[in-house]
Formats: structure tokens, C-alpha cells, sequence
């Protein structure tokens, strides 16, 4: 088992985002790469086992069942076109989250590009040889995308590694963990507002009442008829007096207006006039 990238290691605040990130933008850009490969190569292939002649790594089955080694049968060629059809399914299913499919796709090309040098038998295992170099060049990346790609998986943030949008889902559930302890709270005052006594709440304070003082009704001295009609104010007694202070008209400078005829001035409507 291969060691854990220490660049991909979590960070507080989420500091490992940009190099997780950047690594998995760096695998899909390789993955598709390799798939691309698979594509064209696995086509081509597969026009070259239209001749019936078997390939290198790939024939091996073909052989196995068919037992020639020369010249394969109708239905042995269907076969090797089958697996030239399974390199480039391969190719698409590792684009995906299952980056062991280029794995074994990149041993296959090493296959293909290591057995060639030492059992070349006709012209056609030169295209089994260039195929498997290119797919090495391709691929080579593939066992450690792989092993990088797990530990991802794993990562806190995968796949987006999006400070934004977990910053918005560590605040939706903080919002969501005080509106429920807020709301477990209130139904415990409402339970205990239904056990206190009616009309009086239960965390209501306790007071001592105090008794107040009760002073004597005021009274006023019966009044006769005649007293009142001789002397209004009789019966009237302890009423206060109230100080009216009456408004004094103050003038601004009253000698300094006065015209030289010694009469009054006056202001009309119809101006500021003298006279």
C-alpha cells in the first residue's frame, strides 16, 4: 500500500481546498487523456483483427480457445474485436470515480509495449508494439492517480472542495442546531407553565403582599340652604390657591419710535406708516 500524499493531508480551515483541488482537476485531465487513447487505439485494433491473425496480449485468448496460433476463426476474430471494444470501455469507466479501470489498463499497455520485444513474429505485432508504448506514455500516471484519487475520496470536501459552498453548509447546520435547541427549550417552559397552578406562571416571582394603609373618607361639613345663599364661600374649606400670573405686554424700545410731531405711531394693513 502506497503512503498518503502529505499534500492532500486536511488542513484546519480547510487550507488543503486549493492543492486537493488542483490534484483532481490534474487526474480527470489525465484520465481523459488515457481514454481518448484507449478510443482510437481500440478501434484500430480491432480493424487489424479483421484479418484474422492474432495479437500480441490481446489474441492470448483467442488462442487459448481457438488453438491456433496462425490464423484465427471467424468467431476467434469477433472475439479479439470484443477485447480491442473492452480496452476503450475501460478508458470510459476510468473518467469516472473507478480509476482502477486505468490501472489495469496501464498494466495491459505495458503488456502489450514488453512482450513484442521478444516475440515479434510477423509485421503486425509492430502496431500490438506501438500501441502499447504510446498507451505507457499515456498511462504511466495511472497507478499513482490511482492511489491519490482513494485518498481524495476520503478528504473532507471531496469532490467540489468549494470553501464557499461548505461555509454555507456549516451555517445552515449551526442555524439548524439553535432553532432546535431554542425550540426544546420553549416546549420545556410550556411544560412547566402547564404544571404551575392556573392564572400563575411558573417562573412568575414570589412576592409577599404587603397591606396598605387605609386612610378615613374625607368628609365636608353639612351646608344649609340660607348659609349658602348669604355667603357663597361657606362650606368651602382647605381649597388651594392657585397663582395666575397674567401676561405683561413688553415693548422693545418704546421712546426710541416716537416721530418728532410727538404723535402716536401706528402700523395698518396697508404698510408700515407714520403720522
Amino acid at each position: 500500500m502506497k503512503d498518503k500524499n502529505p499534500l492532500l493531508e486536511e488542513k484546519p480551515n480547510h487550507a488543503h481546498y486549493p492543492a486537493c483541488l488542483g490534484r483532481l482537476e490534474a487526474i480527470n485531465k489525465q484520465g481523459s487523456a488515457l481514454f481518448i487513447f484507449s478510443l482510437v487505439s481500440g478501434l484500430l485494433l480491432s480493424v487489424i483483427s479483421l484479418t484474422g491473425y492474432p495479437l500480441q496480449v490481446i489474441g492470448w485468448l483467442p488462442v487459448l480457445v481457438g488453438g491456433s496460433t496462425s490464423e484465427l476463426s471467424s468467431g476467434m476474430c469477433v472475439l479479439q474485436m470484443l477485447i480491442c471494444w473492452g480496452l476503450i470501455l475501460l478508458g470510459l469507466f476510468g473518467c469516472s470515480r473507478y480509476k482502477i479501470c486505468h490501472y489495469i489498463l496501464f498494466l495491459i499497455y505495458l503488456l502489450m509495449f514488453i512482450v513484442p520485444i521478444f516475440h515479434m513474429f510477423t509485421l503486425l505485432d509492430a502496431f500490438t508494439f506501438i500501441a502499447g508504448g504510446l498507451g505507457v506514455i499515456f498511462g504511466y500516471r495511472a497507478p499513482n492517480n490511482y492511489y491519490d484519487y482513494q485518498q481524495l475520496s476520503e478528504t473532507e470536501g471531496f469532490p467540489l472542495f468549494s470553501i464557499i459552498l461548505t461555509e454555507h453548509e456549516e451555517k445552515k447546520r449551526f442555524s439548524r442546531s439553535c432553532s432546535d435547541s431554542y425550540g426544546n427549550s420553549a416546549k420545556q417552559g410550556q411544560q412547566a407553565n402547564a404544571q404551575a397552578p392556573a392564572g400563575i406562571p411558573a417562573n412568575a416571582p414570589v412576592n409577599t403582599p404587603v397591606s396598605a394603609p387605609v386612610s378615613a373618607p374625607l368628609t365636608a361639613a353639612p351646608v344649609s340652604r340660607e348659609a349658602a345663599k348669604n355667603d357663597p364661600t361657606e362650606g368651602i374649606v382647605g381649597m388651594p390657591e392657585l397663582e395666575i400670573n397674567k401676561n405683561t405686554e413688553l415693548k422693545a424700545a418704546p421712546d426710541r419710535f416716537r416721530p418728532k410731531s410727538g404723535k402716536a405711531g401706528r402700523i395698518s394693513d396697508s404698510g408700515l406708516k407714520f403720522r
